[in-house]
């Protein structure tokens, strides 16, 4: 050990306890390790009560609110009747059962904070506030329910001097009371409640009379302790249940959210929806307030005169509508704009008024900027700009894969230029509709410009969530999305607006998904967007996608065409000059595939397939095999499919039965579930389909035992109409090329399969 070192440490140890001689009048407080050495945190006996609690500084109505946010106030002569009505609440006698709680809620920028501060204000005023405490999300404490109880008390204990004692003295008792690692709960009972109900109110005389005292707490949302913020609820509805004549109101103001609204009960708590007590003549008197604020300080708006004029004010509070936040977002672009355009506040009004679209354009630049560096900005706001209709927060999160603190992190930071509601559930809208405009032109917007290239991110998440759901393969349909059933809800269940925003994909993914194709138009990009959508859809699909592609590949288009005119074979058309519609081709696998595949699984897919390729000339199913064949990873071979082909249309046209008779041949009986055209097209389809399919099946996967009926016959009503139909549609003159056409493809399959020719049921047919 160095020299000096082993000195220090002699001197240590031989002080020992006369270290300590002579001192008096402290406390060794609690007990920190760094390194090897135990250092004491000593207190003066002698502190204060206020030094004790150590409340945050900044927490209450008299913070600096330019540094301490929100910077928010009623400007003179607006609010006049939401105030009114909060006062009569407060001043109520406690004897009329009135409630002791009013939970004053409503969306980011309705003026929450503002009439808050406003009533704290006028309560110190009357010396009757008991305490305030603004919430305010990322600044510190003031985001945590931490020093949330000990900053109250503080209050308190200033306000009616008579809870001291009891305060400093619960302090004393119970140790460790102040650690963080005591629930907010208990302090709260130990420093607030236990206090106020400790004091004598019936022998305070006079005071008791001047009315209840008040605490203000704002912004509850923006607290980050969901759970302690619950309890903190359950804990103050039970303390006024069983101290119903306690002379105090505790006024709440918040956004709407599950953790606060379920523990809010309406019977013990007067609930207050801001929204329903904003109207234009509020917008149009704090415009005039500002307007009368700036013409004090501007010697331009004074030489003006008279400005601006009643009929303005009222277009510019229609621009605002209810928004307090965006009424003052157009008043700073009016009178304090950002760039230095050389333009009066008088040139500016009207552009704000006629022309509001660029107008605006600066002031959404700025508030964008303001939030683009957090995560999901871009996602967030390019959806809001091209959704077909506004979603709440728990279904952009659901749409777009992301948690809810997620989207509402960046929807805080655009509470000036979007309407973000009160609750998770409201619709998310624009403040204006010129902030649409700006968001979807490139020329405005610059890098925050909502491309309809975006369509493809939107519409790609639709289909994730039409894909498959828990392992369940019930068909998705907006009946079952509405009932609920059928569903395994998934990763998703947090989200209460699940099913809506399910609704929304169903009915919409393919709007979005059409937009994009005709915003990517480029016939070089339609392989690579194909297998782009090809790989997404294995992702979200499965396991159903390859099945259904595999059949949209080998199930030969050209032979529905000659289905089609089968089922109409009382009249013969030439099958060179048929078309068959994408669409036909999609309704026929549908039902083809329903045993095997979600309808709409299978629709998702066909539908995405028909309208990227609906730039091309024709559907190829050539070069969906190309496609197929390069996929990475790679998909299974296409020829393993024709087996299961083979399985689904035998099932879905006829059924082998062996006769109970004597002559125990066996048969094959043909079904149709229904006379409708379509699935008499798909049972033609099938009959036209299987020859080949069961050829493909034997030539590529030899080893597999196939075998082929000795009779077939027609099985019930349907069947007796078809069949014979068919057989005639086929021995017509002309319909040669299709006769020849299908006995070609028979008898390759009885080549490949090895069995004796098959007799069908029809004399004529060779």
């Amino acid at each position: 050990m160095d020299p000096a070192a082993a000195k220090i440490c002699l001197q240590r140890n031989q002080l020992g306890t006369s270290f300590f001689q002579g001192a008096h009048n402290f406390t060794i407080d609690n007990q920190y390790n760094i390194g090897e050495q135990t250092i004491h945190n000593v207190k003066p006996a002698s502190l204060g009560l206020l030094d004790i609690l150590d409340p945050i500084p900044d927490a209450s109505y008299t913070r600096n609110r330019k540094v301490s946010p929100p910077d928010s106030s009623c400007l003179p002569g607006t609010r006049q009747e939401v105030i009114e009505k909060v006062t009569s609440w407060a001043e109520s006698s406690v004897l009329r059962n009135n409630p002791h709680v009013m939970w004053l809620y409503g969306y980011v920028g309705c003026g929450k904070s503002a009439i808050a501060q406003e009533v704290a204000q006028r309560w110190a005023c009357k010396k009757r506030l008991a305490a305030s405490f603004f919430f305010f999300r990322g600044s510190g404490d003031r985001g945590r329910t931490a020093r949330f109880a000990a900053t109250l008390a503080s209050q308190i204990s200033g306000v009616i001097p008579s809870t001291s004692r009891f305060i400093e003295a619960s302090v004393k008792t119970h140790t460790g009371l102040l650690s963080p690692n005591t629930s907010t709960t208990a302090q709260l009972q130990r420093l607030v409640y236990d206090p106020i109900k400790a004091v004598k109110w019936d022998l305070m005389g006079a005071n008791a009379l001047r009315g209840a005292y008040l605490i203000v707490i704002d912004g509850l949302d923006e607290c980050d302790d969901h759970d302690e913020i619950s309890s903190i609820m359950d804990q103050m509805l039970k303390f006024f249940r069983e101290n119903p004549r306690v002379p105090l109101r505790i006024l709440i103001t918040s956004r709407v959210q599950e953790h606060i609204r379920t523990r809010l009960n309406p019977t013990q708590v007067h609930l207050f929806n801001l929204i329903d007590h904003t109207s234009l003549d509020d917008i149009s008197a704090a415009f005039r307030a500002t307007f009368t604020l700036a013409a004090k300080y501007s010697r331009v708006i004074q030489a003006y005169g008279e400005w601006p004029s009643e009929a303005d004010l009222r277009k510019l509070a229609e621009h605002a509508g209810c928004s307090f936040i965006f009424m003052s977002a157009i008043a700073k672009f009016i009178l304090d704009p950002s760039d230095h355009d050389g333009l009066t506040p008088m040139d500016r009004l009207p552009l704000a008024i006629n022309d509001l679209n660029p107008g605006l354009d600066g002031l959404y630049n700025h508030t964008l900027a303001q939030a683009e560096h957090l995560s999901h900005f871009s996602d967030i706001i390019w959806t809001i700009a091209l959704t077909k209709r506004p979603l709440s927060i728990d279904e952009l999160a659901a749409l777009l894969d992301i948690r809810t603190f997620e989207v509402i992190e960046v929807l805080v930071k655009l509470h000036s230029i979007l309407q973000v509601p009160g609750d998770d559930n409201t619709p998310v809208t624009l403040c204006h509709s010129s902030l649409h405009d700006f968001l979807t032109t490139e020329s405005r917007s610059g890098r925050f410009h909502a491309s309809q290239e975006y369509n493809k991110h939107v519409a790609y998440q639709c289909m994730r969530l039409l894909g498959t759901d828990g392992g369940s393969n019930s068909p998705i349909t907006c009946q079952s999305l509405v009932t609920g059933c059928g569903f395994g809800w998934g990763q998703h269940d947090h989200h209460r607006s699940w099913k809506s925003v399910k609704v929304y994909a169903l009915q919409n993914w393919n709007i979005h998904w059409q937009a994009f194709v005709k915003f990517a138009d480029p016939q070089d990009c339609l392989q690579h967007h194909t297998s782009s959508l090809i790989t997404h859809l294995r992702q979200t699909h499965s396991p159903y996608c390859e099945l259904v592609l595999a059949a949209y590949i080998l199930m030969d288009p050209e032979l529905l065409k000659d289905a089609d005119v089968i089922v109409n074979s009382e009249f013969i058309i030439a099958s060179d000059y048929v078309r068959v519609r994408p669409g036909t081709v999609r309704d026929a696998l549908m039902e083809l595939l329903q045993e095997k595949v979600p309808p709409t699984y299978t629709k998702v897919i066909l539908q995405a397939l028909d309208i990227r390729r609906s730039t091309s000339p024709s559907p190829d199913c050539e070069e969906l095999r190309a496609i197929w064949e390069a996929m990475t990873p790679p998909l299974p071979a296409l020829a393993q499919y024709y087996s299961d082909l083979v399985e689904i249309v035998a099932e879905k046209t006829f059924f082998y039965r062996k006769e109970i008779k004597s002559s125990r041949k066996e048969s094959v009986r043909f079904t149709c579930s229904t006379r409708s055209r379509r699935s008499l097209l798909l049972f033609a389809w099938c009959l036209m389909s299987w020859p080949q399919l069961l050829g493909g099946a034997a030539q590529h996967q030899p080893k597999v035992s196939y075998s082929l009926p000795k009779e077939v016959r027609p099985y019930h009503t349907n069947g007796d109409f078809l069949l014979p139909s068919f057989v005639r549609c086929l021995c017509k003159k002309e319909s040669t090329r299709l006769r020849e056409k299908f006995v070609l493809s028979v008898r390759l399959a009885i080549q490949l399969v090895g069995r004796p020719p098959v007799r069908l049921f029809a004399p004529n047919l060779p």
